[in-house]
This record gives structure tokens, C-alpha cells and sequence, in this order.
């Protein structure tokens, strides 16, 4: 198989989405208004709220006046709060934003920079310093892209929306918290329309939990303070449990005549590296994986149309991070990328730019067919996780077993040299959806 090096992609201005410690996506064209809002209801529900915060939560009421003295409800951040993502990104799009000669170049320049710090936060934590130079190159460019959004102001129109408001109205006595302690003053509070921020995107809530001080002047202000940000962010997944014993994972080479091999790729199943090694998965120069016995699992992002990977435990943790596989694999990608000169890419199947993306609601009704077939338990709610892979890998065993539920139309099932069906092995994908509503 070839292998081709990082290229020249495009640039990528947006801050990649993270689900844990978001850095949400600006949205453009939002609506300046949202149908039933009510100024007088929103005032009266502030005023209740800062007198339950300084009763309650014992928020000063000196914070209290500055904090909110020129707080707003902003209809912008409801929109962005009901605006779902439309489309699916594949693989090869969301690594070439994400791993892009410039985020590259500027991590090496900041594991040099900052190499005294780096080093002494690595020891002290045990996770790799390029782990925790990745996130910080992913979540805000290195601290070039912390969004725009007043955070208190972003809280407070979130709990005072009906949808989300105890969850939002948590992380807003945890954000005043953190202001009334004296760690970061308001105007240092800017980030994402949900609520994150500083140079790893934590929440308020991950602030109050893993946020450590790491300059020891007594304050932790994660916007301003590189040492209290990178301290705090390998605290964050030290407690998590990273192993810095072993790496987050590698890319494979599966061949695809090795049907039993890929009866374990995206089937979240774990097992001990030895056997993976024993039923033929190989490293990128064709020798076998470590024979060892440490827990791993298979992963394709595009099916057998892409890149394969075996990825360990602290793989889990940067999914615990954010909950995207395309994000985990970057992070890995990216981390590699910054101590080597150069990044592997595998070769890419005809006309791969151009396939088409998948929308939540073609994967909504992909996830009520599967129901309807008894395959799939779980929400029907547009995204793909844990569920909907298993489920779409029992479909296709279906497919190969001649089911006539999932083959009424006598639908001619195209084969891969390995046995799979022309479905991506676990992934939504439009040769999965045409098959499912062929007419």
C-alpha cells in the first residue's frame, strides 16, 4: 500500500468542534431574534438568579454587579445552541483541516518554546508533551482562536433557555465561581457559545475539577497563563488515566483478503495486541504489531475505502476528551507529526474529495431502519456512535447472509476482495442509505 506525506492543504480558520471541553464552531448568518422571547421574563428571571447565586453559592455581590452590569441576552448563542450539524465530514476532510502543514510547523515551534515547561508538566503528569501540544494546536491554534462570545453572557442566555437550563446554569455558578475566587477577571472570560474557554477550551465545570495552578502565583487563569493552561491540561488527562507507557495508537495495514481480521475493525470489540498480531494486522512497513498483551481495537474511519488504525486505552481518554472519532485520530496523528519529519497518509480511493457527505437526517432514518429491524436500541439522533456501528456491522452480515428483510428489492450485494459488502465496515455511508430506500 502507499504511503504519501502531508501536503500543502488548505487553511483551516475554524476551531475544531470538541464535545468535552468544547471549542464550538462559529456559526455564521445566525438570526439576529428568536421567536418567543420575552425581555421581561428574561430580567426577572436574572434578577432571581443573582439573588439565588449570592444566597446559595455565596458569590460575592461585588462580582455579581460587575459580572452582569452589562449582560444581554444574546439570540445569537440560542441559534447557534439549536443549529445541529448538517453534514458529516469524511476522514480525509477533517485530517486535512486538522493536520495542515501550519498547525504542524507552529506545534514544533511551540514544543521548543515552551520545552522547560513541556518537559517538567510531562514528568509530573506522565502524559507525552506532544498529547498535550496537540490538543492545544486542535482546540485553539495554539491560543490564536479562543472565540469571541462573553462567557458569562453565552451562561446566562443558556440557563435562562428552557432547553438546557439546569446544565447551563451549573456551568454559570461554576463560571462565577472562578471569577469571584479572583482567578480570571470577566473581560479574560471569551470563548464559545456554550460556555468554553483558554487555550484548551475547558469548561467551567472542568475548570473546578482539573484545572491546576501551574505558575504558583495562587491563581489559575487558563486564557493568559500558558503554565496554568498546560499544567491543567495534563492534569485533565492524567486523571483521566493516560498510560504513558504505551502510545495512543498507530496506523495498520489489514490486507483485504483477511475477512477475520476485518470482522473486528470499528466492532469496538477489545482485545490483547497479541491477538491481533496473531490474525495478521500489520505496522505501515509490513511487519507485524507488538506482541503484547495490552488492550486494542481496530478502527477505520472511512471503512475499507481508508486508513486503518490500532488504537490503546489512551485512545479512550482522548475520546473522553471529545467524543469524535475524526478528532481522537487527529489529536494521535497530530501529536505523532510533531516529533517526526514527516506524517503518513495511506492512498486514497478515486474521486475521494468529491464523495458525498451524509446529513443527520439521512443517518436518522438509516438509524430507524436498523431499529425497525430490531438491530439498534439506542435514540435515533442523527449521529453515529457505538450503537449505530454495531448495528450497521450486523446489517451487513445480513447483507452477506442473503437476509430477505434487508434484501426485498433483490438489492446486488458488491463484495470487497475481504468478504465485506461495499458498506463502509461501520460507518453510515450513501452505499449503505441507497441500499436501505433504493426505489
Amino acid at each position: 500500500m502507499k504511503i504519501y506525506l502531508l501536503f500543502l492543504f488548505t487553511i483551516f480558520s475554524n476551531v475544531l468542534f470538541a464535545q468535552n471541553a468544547p471549542a464550538i464552531q462559529e456559526l455564521k448568518n445566525a438570526p439576529e431574534e428568536i421567536e418567543g422571547y420575552n425581555e421581561k421574563e428574561f430580567q426577572e428571571w436574572l434578577s432571581d438568579f443573582k439573588k439565588k447565586a449570592n444566597k446559595k453559592y455565596k458569590i460575592s455581590q461585588k462580582t455579581l454587579d460587575e459580572v452582569f452590569k452589562n449582560v444581554k441576552y444574546n439570540p445569537k448563542v440560542i441559534a447557534s445552541d439549536r443549529k445541529q450539524p448538517e453534514f458529516m465530514k469524511t476522514f480525509w476532510k477533517y485530517s486535512d483541516s486538522a493536520l495542515k502543514p501550519e498547525r504542524i510547523a507552529n506545534g514544533k515551534i511551540m514544543l521548543k518554546k515552551y520545552k522547560t515547561l513541556l518537559n517538567n508538566v510531562s514528568e509530573k503528569y506522565g502524559v507525552p508533551k506532544e498529547i498535550i501540544v496537540a490538543f492545544w494546536g486542535l482546540e485553539t491554534f495554539y491560543g490564536t482562536i479562543f472565540g469571541n462570545y462573553n462567557i458569562i453572557e453565552a451562561l446566562t442566555t443558556l440557563s435562562f433557555d428552557p432547553r438546557r437550563s439546569e446544565f447551563f446554569t451549573s456551568e454559570l455558578i461554576n463560571a462565577l465561581k472562578i471569577i469571584d475566587a479572583g482567578h480570571m477577571k470577566p473581560s479574560q472570560m471569551i470563548g464559545s457559545w456554550a460556555g468554553a474557554f483558554g487555550n484548551f477550551q475547558f469548561l467551567p465545570s472542568t475548570f473546578q475539577k482539573y484545572a491546576v495552578d501551574g505558575n504558583g502565583d495562587g491563581k489559575i487563569n487558563l486564557t493568559n497563563n500558558i503554565a496554568d493552561a498546560v499544567h491543567s491540561a495534563g492534569n485533565y488527562l492524567s486523571k483521566m488515566g493516560w498510560n504513558n507507557k504505551y502510545r495512543w495508537g498507530r496506523p495498520v495495514v489489514i490486507d483485504k483478503t483477511n475477512s477475520k481480521a476485518w470482522t473486528y475493525v470499528n466492532s469496538h470489540e477489545w482485545k490483547p495486541l497479541s491477538f491481533f498480531n496473531s490474525i495478521g494486522v500489520k505496522q505501515l512497513d509490513g511487519t507485524p504489531v507488538p506482541n503484547k498483551d495490552i488492550n486494542a481495537s481496530l478502527i477505520a474511519p472511512q471503512g475499507v475505502e481508508g486508513p486503518t488504525f490500532i488504537v490503546y486505552d489512551n485512545f479512550k481518554y482522548i475520546m473522553n476528551w471529545n467524543a469524535s472519532t475524526n478528532y481522537a485520530l487527529s489529536v494521535g496523528l497530530l501529536s505523532d507529526a510533531l516529533i517526526s519529519d514527516s506524517i503518513p497518509l495511506f492512498e486514497r480511493p478515486e474521486n475521494w474529495d468529491k464523495m458525498k457527505a451524509m446529513t443527520t437526517n439521512q443517518i436518522k432514518e438509516i438509524q430507524e431502519k436498523l431499529a425497525s429491524l430490531g438491530i439498534y436500541d439506542a435514540k435515533i439522533s442523527g449521529l453515529y456512535g457505538k450503537k449505530t456501528m454495531k448495528a450497521i456491522k450486523k446489517y451487513q452480515q445480513m447483507l452477506l447472509d442473503g437476509d430477505k428483510d434487508v434484501s426485498k428489492r433483490g438489492f446486488k450485494i458488491l463484495k470487497y476482495k475481504s468478504g465485506n459488502p461495499v458498506i463502509p465496515d461501520g460507518y453510515p455511508s450513501f452505499d449503505l442509505y441507497e441500499q436501505m430506500f433504493e426505489k
